[in-house]
């Protein structure tokens, strides 16, 4: 017997953050945009995927983070933190949202994901999040960490870059 794969949809994604469900709305919005770049099968996005995101896709998931949250989550606020706080600084800016448990220059190791705050008590602009935490473990293990994503791995914040570039492009100004 075959399966069929749920679709994720954005009233799924609407629905847990309506009910302040933010853990599981940022699962949804990586199955979105994984879906979105066609990179199910390799179930993590690289900075390729990132560099042809459809606008589109990324100002729909941004309305509802940004809404539904009163404006502290979204990808609007990540890019407004990395402008104006963040001075353009990848670094700067995960250290700003609290993605780095170790506060070193010129970076930190990055939190494993299960310890990010899931409520409205977290940084601002911390979610959506898993977009980046989801590596596979062979790239985890390069970063220093233990094959579990990016937690407790340093370095690489190219993603993060690639993310802030492609905002700037798609007018998230």
């Amino acid at each position: 017997m075959q399966t069929v794969a749920a679709q994720w949809t954005y009233h799924d994604l609407e629905t847990l953050l309506s009910e302040e469900e933010w853990q599981a709305a940022d699962l949804i919005t990586f199955k979105l945009m994984v879906a979105a770049t066609d990179r199910g099968r390799a179930g993590w996005l690289d900075a390729d995927a990132i560099a042809q995101f459809p606008c589109a896709v990324l100002h729909e998931i941004d309305q509802r983070w940004t809404h539904y949250s009163n404006g502290h989550f979204g990808f609007s606020v990540q890019h407004d933190l990395y402008v104006h706080q963040a001075k353009r600084n990848a670094f700067a800016l995960s250290r700003t949202v609290e993605w780095t448990a170790v506060k070193t220059r010129p970076f930190g190791f990055f939190k494993f994901y299960d310890f990010l705050e899931f409520s409205l008590d977290a940084p601002r602009g911390q979610f959506p999040a898993l977009w980046f935490w989801r590596l596979p473990w062979h790239r985890s293990l390069l970063m220093g960490g233990f094959g579990t994503g990016r937690g407790g791995g340093f370095g690489d914040a190219a993603l993060l870059d690639a993310m802030m570039l492609r905002l700037e492009r798609c007018q998230f100004l």
